[in-house]
C-alpha cells in the first residue's frame, strides 16, 4: 500500500465504519480495483474483498458486474 498505514475499522464509531463500508460498495460499483479502493480508503485489499463479499451476500439483487 505504498507505505500507507491502513485504519483499523475496530477502532471507528458504528457510524463511521457503516459510512466507510458504503463508500466501498459504492467504489466497486463503479469499477474501482480492490487494490485501487484500498488505497484510497486507507484499508488493507482483503478488507476491501470481505466488504464487498458481504455486499454481495447480504444486498438483495446487489451486483457490480463480471
Amino acid at each position: 500500500m505504498n507505505g500507507m498505514k491502513s485504519t483499523d475499522m475496530r477502532r471507528l464509531s458504528r457510524e463511521a465504519r457503516h459510512e466507510r463500508r458504503v463508500q466501498v460498495i459504492r467504489l466497486r460499483a463503479a469499477g474501482y480495483t480492490y487494490d485501487k479502493i484500498a488505497a484510497q480508503m486507507g484499508l488493507s485489499r482483503t478488507g476491501v474483498f470481505g466488504i464487498c463479499q458481504l455486499a454481495i451476500t447480504h444486498i438483495p439483487g446487489y451486483g457490480y458486474g463480471p
